[in-house]
């Protein structure tokens, strides 16, 4: 060993890789996954769930299309990112119901 040299743990670097890996991956679920906080921060201010909770489609392409013209109403409400987010979460109907009050 070469002195002054503080001898490394090969387990540990194994462990931080883990963990950062980890961190990431937590990070990008909670990305994914904020559709319902979208909706609930940025769509109720105009309307309520009562007619997102109506509609029976599943189309994402539709809940785009629907996400964008409400986006043309109030500029600057969602980023391409977020209407993507948002599209998706309504167009999965376990996910839009959780926002339903007859849930």
């Amino acid at each position: 060993m070469i002195p002054g040299r503080k001898r490394r743990r090969p387990g540990m670097a194994r462990a931080v890789l883990f963990f950062a890996t980890a961190m990431l991956f937590a990070v990008c679920l909670a990305q994914a996954g904020d559709g319902s906080a979208l909706v609930t921060q940025r769509c109720l201010g105009c309307h309520g769930m009562e007619k997102n909770c109506e509609v029976t489609t599943t189309d994402p392409d539709w809940w785009t299309e629907t996400v964008l013209r409400m986006v043309e109403y109030k500029n600057g409400l969602l980023s391409e990112d977020e209407v993507a987010r948002v599209a998706l979460f309504l167009a999965d109907d376990q996910q839009r119901s959780t926002l339903c009050s007859s849930n």
